[in-house]
């Protein structure tokens, strides 16, 4: 029997009928790199056959790496074939989470059981990693767990387990609002035990447990927040089999001043709650600005309206607090994006105006930002997104600009373009209670530049297929990280940095050592055997994800369908090679026919063997969307259930 998994966007409705008898979760870190396993066991104590669905939520960086599903009957086989064997599943982008959703009709007393595993770099935001772990099992559960291992090689300089987010609002207690702090205390039933370099959570709630947080059981993120010890100002560089990644965090460097043009979309779209969330955001944003920062407010609709005409001002409490500013969106309709960023772009472009008519300080050690908020397509002037995304790639220069897509009606593909192509990020916001949270969260991470035009250089003859090693920025509380391959019989890896910081360009030089990568328990001294598991080679697995990754956004910046294809095989080829659900790959699940001793492929889809005597068991196969070629898997082993 073949079964296809294909990748959707989509939206459904959960149904959840039969009894949840197990229900388990865990990741392991090392490096930052996770990689997470959920587990669920499903029963059906009926008398009729039932729909069984199986739900994870992933962030939108993870990479799913394998699926097992698997029968467990109260009899050797069952004979009917009754819709048993059909199945549907779905991969969902929703909000800034991907869902993997499975679904299969389960005859009367029957188990199946579920394994999802899927890998993703932890990323470094306000000086802090986060790993958010779904517990979805959404009735209570009597055997329920999660289980977390945390392994740094620098150290772990703090860990804490937030209270569970039952919600995606960041107004969440889970995560503090824009006057109320950040709670700190885990839920009930969690431990927490850590030395130098490892740490352990494990979290098993009881019946009633559960049912204190919802009746209907759990349907909450369990989120862990810790940092590294970082030492060394150039950073921290580990090995394996031949791979190496560098990350670089350097504290205690001076924030370097920017200068910061508002962008805000005052269209007719905006008006109510996105206008008043947006205005509350950019109060305590302004009031946040330090004196040495210069800045304007731009809102445009069909028009564009600048606050202060021809040039940025310095943030002084009288200028934030200005009342123009403050009142400064009427809303018109129209969306003109395109004139928005000339307008932008011409009060950040030294060579419009002198300091000296304007009164400015010298802007060279200033870095130049543009924060651009829309919730819609331009309707106005030029809306054709090649020419506005080639307009402001002329005019912008230098300039950082960070895109914030606000609703499901934004552009949000051109809004990521725009921000790829001009040295910043785009971001979504959704339409929640909490959207001047999320806005204002998002400034937070740019709002204190530290370096600017970040080169990490390596010797030619020492490393090879090296991911992005120049950066437009690095931000206090973040980190850049490089991964490559290393030639044979290097020890110390020679790594130039070169960078403006607030004063002036700067270069360093030095050899740094190459630290094994502790991922097959070769240093027992740190104590992180848990941690371990499941995770060999992390740094080889680590070097094809960021290489996907930054294959598919090449993808994403270029027009000449030529190389787009190349850049699409390039990104199979390694996904295929690692086993990861892609963009460029689709999820096949298939179902051993133990009446087959050999492999049978047919032209659009290919089925394994495996002999088992007590379970039916499904396993992954990875297909590529953009290849004809047939691919299959070679391991028939058959998991035990």
């Amino acid at each position: 029997f073949l079964f296809i998994l294909k990748i959707y966007v989509c939206s459904y409705k959960t149904h959840e009928n039969l009894k949840v008898t197990d229900y388990h979760v865990r990741s392991s870190v090392v490096s930052r790199y996770a990689v997470t396993t959920v587990e669920s066991t499903i029963w059906n104590q009926l008398h009729i056959t039932k729909e069984a669905a199986f739900e994870v939520d992933l962030s939108s960086s993870a990479f799913i790496s394998n699926f097992t599903m698997g029968w467990i009957w109260k009899r050797t086989w069952v004979k009917s074939k009754e819709r048993s064997g059909q199945m549907n599943s779905r991969l969902c982008q929703e909000n800034s989470e991907k869902k993997f959703r499975v679904a299969v009709n389960v005859p009367p007393g029957t188990r199946v059981s579920f394994s999802l595993t899927y890998e993703e770099l932890l990323s470094r935001r306000l000086g802090r990693y986060e790993l958010s772990l779904g517990l979805r099992p959404s009735q209570p559960v009597q055997n329920i767990s999660l289980d977390v291992s945390i392994s740094e090689r620098t150290g772990i300089s703090f860990i804490r387990a937030l209270p569970l987010r039952t919600s995606r609002l960041l107004t969440n207690n889970a995560q503090g609002t824009l006057k109320e702090p950040l709670l700190s205390y885990p839920p009930p039933s969690t431990k927490v035990e850590k030395n130098p370099y490892c740490a352990h959570v494990h979290y098993t709630p009881t019946i009633q447990q559960q049912k204190n947080i919802s009746p209907r059981g759990l349907n909450a993120d369990f989120i862990i927040q810790y940092d590294v010890e970082l030492k060394d100002p150039m950073g921290d560089i580990q090995v394996d089999d031949g791979y190496f990644v560098h990350y670089f965090a350097p504290r205690g460097l001076p924030v370097v001043p920017k200068d910061v043009i508002f962008v805000i979309d005052i269209s007719g779209s905006m008006i109510g709650t996105k206008i008043k969330q947006t205005k509350a955001a950019m109060t305590t944003i302004l009031s946040d600005l330090r004196e040495g920062d210069y800045f304007n407010l731009i809102t445009f609709s069909d028009k564009v309206h600048t606050w202060k005409k021809g040039r940025t001002v310095r943030a002084t409490r009288q200028n934030v607090r200005d009342k123009y500013c403050n009142n400064f969106f009427l809303l018109t309709p129209g969306t003109n994006i395109n004139a928005a960023l000339l307008s932008a772009a011409q009060l950040l472009n030294p060579s419009s105006h002198s300091s000296s008519s304007t009164g400015l300080a010298p802007s060279s050690h200033r870095v130049p930002m543009i924060i651009f908020l829309t919730d819609g397509e331009a309707t106005i002037g030029e809306t054709e997104p090649d020419v506005i995304l080639r307009n402001a790639q002329n005019a912008l220069g230098l300039a950082s600009l960070f895109g914030l897509a606000f609703g499901d009606d934004a552009d949000f593909p051109m809004l990521r373009r725009l921000a790829l192509e001009n040295r910043g990020v785009a971001r979504m916001v959704y339409e929640d209670d909490d959207a001047a949270v999320q806005l204002k969260g998002f400034y937070d991470e740019v709002a204190s530049p530290l370096l600017s035009d970040i080169q990490l250089s390596y010797l030619d003859d020492q490393v090879y297929d090296i991911t992005r090693s120049l950066f437009p920025n690095y931000f206090q509380g973040s980190e850049l990280v490089v991964t490559g391959r290393l030639k044979p019989g290097v020890q110390d890896l020679k790594v130039t940095l070169t960078a403006n910081d607030s004063k002036q360009k700067v270069k360093v030089e030095n050899e740094l050592p190459l630290g094994k990568a502790v991922v097959n328990g070769t240093e027992p001294s740190l104590g992180c055997a848990q941690a371990l598991d499941g995770i060999p080679s992390f740094v080889h697995r680590l070097w094809a994800y960021f290489t996907i990754k930054e294959l598919l956004l090449a993808k994403i910046n270029t027009s000449d369908v030529f190389i787009q294809r190349l850049l699409v095989d390039k990104a199979t080829n390694l996904s295929l090679k690692y086993n990861f659900v892609t963009p460029v790959t689709s999820l096949v699940v298939i179902k051993p026919d133990i009446d087959e001793p050999e492999p049978t492929i047919s032209s659009s889809v290919v089925a394994t063997t495996s002999k088992t005597s007590t379970s039916t068991v499904f396993f992954l196969v990875l297909e590529s969307d953009w290849l004809r070629g047939v691919r299959y898997s070679t391991d028939n082993r058959a998991p035990n259930h």
